[in-house]
């Protein structure tokens, strides 16, 4: 029997924490209904941002997160890494993408953990989160001068209504924009400038049964410009929050306490995941509990 991966997005791993639910007990009971939680490095990057408003409370997070750590929690590649990985199985002819880390990445995680967990963070996390900033900022950024000097394409985008969207979507990924879209992220990833063999590369993951992320960037993608188009600019946590509902492609739930989340996170993420937002009634441990088959 398949095991049944959640996926917690950064503010259900605080709740955790203020709640007070201890690891071992969770992750015994998740065990008994044949679940685990799943810890992305992404995650953990984006969650070093608490030491800039608060090191001791940092440095607390971080110890709470070693104890599920010590205890065998899944740890999952982020985006690019997965997109690697997809790429790799389609020219291998594998039916399998490698998304969870192996024993020699879980033990790189743990020590990342356990220096955050002193207080210590490494150039990786400040660049990551560098990083972030610069890519969300950009996007919004050529978005808008996208759309000033092609009004055409806005025009085209608010058409398609928002009960629409989502055949929209599944009509775009498999055609000749969803390949272009996904040839600059194969460009970038690679560091490449073989723009054909890109394109040869892009259609094939689009057509791949096994490639989840690289349709789920894809349709990331369409749905910021679409939402762009609609509402003029995009939130400047948008591509982040997207990102990180990404990082759950490989993962069976997706759980979050934003009800925001749910504009589109089924739209981006392959439909047999489900996505479970947090109400705030109860505790964290019995809601994810109760996401679960009792037998």
């Amino acid at each position: 029997m398949t095991q049944i991966l959640i996926y917690l997005d950064t503010n259900l791993w605080n709740r955790l924490l203020d709640q007070g639910v201890e690891p071992v007990e969770l992750l015994r009971e998740l065990k008994q209904r044949n679940a685990m939680l799943v810890l992305s490095g992404q995650t953990v990057y984006e969650l070093t941002r608490t030491f800039a408003n608060s090191p001791e409370r940092g440095k607390e997070l971080f110890r709470y997160i070693k104890l599920f750590l010590d205890e065998g929690i899944v740890g999952a590649y982020d985006n690019m890494n997965l997109l690697r990985s997809e790429v790799k199985a389609l020219y291998s002819g594998a039916n399998a993408v490698i998304a969870f880390f192996d024993s020699i990445n879980e033990a790189l995680l743990k020590d990342e953990v356990a220096k955050l967990a002193e207080g210590i963070v490494d150039n990786r996390a400040v660049e990551f989160i560098a990083e972030r900033k610069e890519f969300a900022d950009r996007t919004r950024e050529e978005q808008k001068a996208h759309f000033k000097k092609r009004p055409d394409m806005k025009t085209k985008l608010l058409a398609v209504s928002a009960n629409k969207v989502a055949a929209w979507l599944d009509g775009e990924v498999s055609g000749d924009v969803g390949a272009a879209m996904l040839t600059r992220h194969l460009l970038r990833v690679f560091e490449s400038s073989d723009t054909r063999a890109a394109i040869t590369t892009a259609q094939g993951l689009l057509r791949h049964p096994a490639s989840r992320i690289a349709k789920a960037l894809v349709r990331a993608d369409l749905y910021s410009n679409w939402r762009c188009a609609r509402r003029g600019s995009n939130k400047k946590d948008l591509v982040d929050d997207m990102y990180h509902v990404l990082n759950a492609a490989y993962c069976h739930v997706y759980a979050t306490d934003e009800p925001k989340q749910n504009e589109y996170a089924r739209l981006l993420l392959p439909p047999d995941i489900e996505i479970a937002i947090y109400d705030d009634k109860g505790s964290v441990k019995d809601w994810l509990l109760s996401l679960l088959p009792t037998s």
